[in-house]
């Protein structure tokens, strides 16, 4: 649960940016056209109060005008090498977050307007994560990262990807490879599996894709 929330807050950071220009595109006269409104709202009746539903898109549309002073990136999570990696090691899934969560302790009065994040996973010790702040100073090495544990009783890390020649869910133990050399693709679960003593669970963990032009239902 504390993964999957984090993961929906990935990407998001302070905008500065002036939104003067956003506010004026979204009140003129093509407000309401596909081009300048990539996130149009259906409305849906609901309980037959049909100025409520107008309410809730207008909230909605305020939203993605330009009064918020958060942004999302459009890949809030991707692969990459933590910093001092090896050639030969491969990348981890990296996201950044503009808020520390109570977990991640250790900044040592270190102020943090963002945080980057490294999902680690070892057979040994569980899965973890590798993390420092941006303002954190001589981030060159791994071992210059903060480390945290999610869960000790973390025994594998499995992906899930949709295959679409054969159309169905296949599950890999390691990430699957994209068309460049050193590129993998980013699957659409994490299967995380749990092992206590003789007891095994498994939960699966979707992955944010980016949807800028999809409805929203």
């Amino acid at each position: 649960e504390f993964l999957k929330s984090t993961f929906l807050s990935a990407g998001r950071e302070l905008s500065l940016s002036n939104n003067e220009n956003t506010n004026q595109a979204a009140n003129g006269p093509d407000a309401n056209s596909p081009e300048n409104n990539p996130n149009p709202v259906k409305l849906e009746a609901k309980n037959g109060n049909q100025e409520d539903n107008r309410e809730d898109a207008n909230t909605q549309n305020n939203a993605d005008s330009g009064s918020s002073l958060m942004t999302k990136t459009e890949t809030p999570i991707s692969w990459e090498k933590p910093p001092g990696a090896s050639g030969y090691e491969d990348p981890m899934l990296h996201f950044t977050l503009a808020e520390v969560p109570p977990l991640l302790v250790g900044l040592d009065g270190v102020p943090a307007t963002k945080v980057d994040l490294f999902l680690h996973f070892d057979e040994q010790e569980g899965l973890g994560l590798l993390w420092h702040s941006n303002l954190q100073e001589e981030v060159e090495d791994t071992e210059d990262l903060q480390r945290t544990k999610v869960s000790s009783h973390v025994s594998e890390l499995r992906y899930i990807y949709w295959d679409e020649t054969f159309e169905k869910w296949e599950e890999e133990e390691k990430p699957r490879d994209g068309e460049g050399e050193g590129d993998f693709l980013l699957p659409s679960f994490l299967k995380i599996i749990f092992t206590y003593k003789e007891e095994e669970k498994a939960r699966l963990l979707p992955l944010p894709v980016p949807m800028e032009s999809a409805l929203l239902f």
